[in-house]
């Protein structure tokens, strides 16, 4: 199976949705707080991995 660079950032931007819907469903209350920062850190993760895709795709690489 191939899959492209494009593909492989379509995919990402679907899941920073999701950890982002993820992120604003956790109520906001002192019990709650080390929850909505790891799902923070997940959308930070995300979002730099998204980043780097787009370089790499921009700078014409593929990937087989």
């Amino acid at each position: 199976m191939k899959i492209t660079l494009q593909e492989i950032l379509n995919k990402l931007r679907n899941i920073e949705t999701s950890a982002m819907d993820a992120y604003y469903q956790i109520p906001e209350t002192d019990e709650n707080e080390n929850a909505r920062s790891y799902s923070d850190g997940v959308r930070y993760e995300i979002n730099k991995l998204i980043e780097e895709v787009k370089e790499i795709n921009n700078q014409g690489y593929t990937i087989s």
